[in-house]
């Protein structure tokens, strides 16, 4: 019989916690049946080497991802989008880099970057090209949402690369790797960087942040490609890992890189996740002054707020419609000294604010209809 560690023997002297252990001793002693075991490595290793061939299946639905996203960003559709997503199979030949990584099998590393590389430029060439076709130059909340990437990002690349190569590890779970696909969307930021390219010049971008340059689209899109590549990638090797595939001593070296990568990325996702929190805030206390103020703030609305960081400078712009000649300078010097205070917790020492006011004509109709 297997001897108890000496904390579990103490801690079972203890009346509360032997009923605890008694309890749940009860309730797991048929678990051990339905224990899964991990797939033999000989066995993943033959289905990454798979997964990392540049085959026509491959660059087929690719292609059908590529073009399902591209026309779904354009149309600012989410179902689309979310088709493009589970279609889409750059997922593999990532997993296999890291599989390769684990396993030292520098041949499969070689190739499932190859593979890799050309699924990236295959994406962004179709999509460059669906763009510069269509006389299309407003973009909706679909892609503006993807060219400020953050450390939110970061993290749900790892957990979706954790999620993602564990599936591989276990037979039953292998399907989930449809989910990780939609959580971390390879091709959606991809096909934006292709149409950042393709549209040129400036974009407008619906009513609210009137104009965006194709050169910030495309790098912010890339930015999120990046993140996403790197946190795949690093947490993929931890778990198989973990899961005691390859050798630690062997991979430690190209891990190590990796990490680095992600550290790199850091510094603008966390510039944008400070805007991204600074803009939340703003948003929030605009909320509070139509509450506050109703005479002033009742019947308008915001279309957008836009945050940029600067070292410690704040450069916000908002786009209101409301009645005209509600709103004066006067509650407008008030409303930039409540929106500074508010942000002034979050290391901005400074704020340049620019409120855009669009006026407009109110009409209010109101009759009673009764039946005679």
């Amino acid at each position: 019989m297997k001897k108890r560690p000496q904390l579990l023997q103490s801690l079972l002297q203890i009346p509360l916690f032997r009923q605890i252990w008694v309890f749940w001793k009860a309730l797991t002693a048929s678990w051990r049946v339905y224990l899964e075991t991990p797939v033999p490595e000989a066995e993943i290793a033959h289905a990454r080497e798979a997964a990392s061939i540049p085959s026509f299946g491959f660059f087929l639905l690719l292609i059908c991802a590529s073009i399902l996203a591209t026309l779904g960003l354009l149309a600012n559709s989410i179902p689309v989008i979310i088709g493009a997503m589970i279609v889409a199979p750059l997922m593999n030949p990532i997993l296999s880099m890291a599989f390769a990584i684990v396993t030292a099998n520098w041949k499969l590393y070689k190739r499932s970057i190859v593979t890799m590389f050309l699924g990236v430029w295959s994406v962004i060439l179709i999509s460059y090209g669906i763009s510069f076709l269509l006389p299309i130059n407003i973009v909706g909340s679909e892609v503006v949402a993807r060219i400020s990437p953050n450390l939110i990002d970061l993290g749900i690349a790892i957990a979706a690369g954790a999620a993602g190569s564990f599936s591989l590890t276990r037979q039953s779970i292998g399907s989930s790797i449809a989910g990780v696909a939609i959580a971390v969307a390879l091709v959606p930021p991809l096909c934006v960087v292709g149409i950042g390219l393709g549209i040129g010049g400036e974009l407008a971008a619906g009513i609210g942040r009137l104009s965006i340059t194709n050169l910030n689209v495309s790098a912010g899109a890339f930015l999120l490609f990046l993140a996403n590549l790197a946190g795949i990638t690093f947490t993929a090797c931890l778990v198989f890992l973990s899961q005691s595939y390859g050798s630690f001593q062997k991979s430690f070296q190209t891990i190590v890189i990796w990490l680095l990568i992600m550290g790199i990325l850091c510094g603008p996702l966390s510039n944008s996740l400070q805007e991204f929190f600074v803009s939340n805030r703003l948003g929030l206390e605009m909320n509070r002054m139509r509450v506050d103020y109703p005479e002033v703030w009742k019947n308008t609305q915001i279309h957008h707020l836009n945050v940029e960081l600067k070292g410690s400078t704040a450069y916000v712009n908002i786009l209101v419609s409301a009645p005209q000649g509600v709103v004066t300078d006067e509650h407008l010097e008030l409303t930039k000294e409540r929106l500074f205070r508010t942000v002034s917790g979050l290391a901005v020492n400074a704020m340049d604010l620019n409120i855009r006011i669009l006026p407009v004509k109110l009409r209010e109709y109101q009759g009673i209809i009764e039946n005679n």
